[in-house]
């Protein structure tokens, strides 16, 4: 029982560490959101592609996080003294605040996306309907009159 509470008690502070880095992950996270936002409305397609990929590895640290959180939370640390759980409740509000702030910039991200996505859908009609009037005579398709030497 009392190398269960040592346990405990040394687990505390790796907790504490672990959620400190997932607080700064996502604010990580959050401001390659931000970015990956401009660059999708800039139409700057390389520095979404290495958004994008950030992104993914910034996610893919903090699923490694909550796995090693969960290792902890699972060993059933008893954080009976108030200044341990007043810690780990403030660590938590923070992250909190942190995932639901991301959570409305990704929405941004992907509204801006989709926006992107229609204009590049209707400016590709668009072309599609100038190619057939570059083809045709006033929409018909076939050679144009001014262009026909025989006349």
């Amino acid at each position: 029982m009392t190398e269960q509470k040592s346990t405990a008690a040394s687990d505390l502070p790796r907790l504490c560490e672990l959620l400190e880095q997932k607080i700064a992950i996502f604010k990580g996270f959050m401001s390659a959101t931000t970015s990956l936002k401009d660059m999708i409305e800039q139409h700057n397609v390389e520095a979404v592609e290495m958004l994008i990929i950030r992104r993914h590895n910034l996610m893919a640290y903090i699923s490694k996080l909550d796995a090693a959180i969960s290792r902890i939370r699972e060993s059933n640390p008893s954080y009976e003294a108030p200044e341990t759980r007043k810690r780990i409740q403030s660590l938590m509000a923070t992250l909190e605040q942190v995932i639901n702030k991301t959570q409305r910039l990704n929405k941004d991200c992907e509204v801006a996306a989709e926006d992107e996505l229609d204009k590049l859908k209707n400016d590709l009609s668009g072309i599609a309907n100038s190619q057939t009037w570059f083809k045709g005579y006033r929409g018909k398709s076939g050679e144009s009159r001014f262009l026909d030497v025989k006349t």
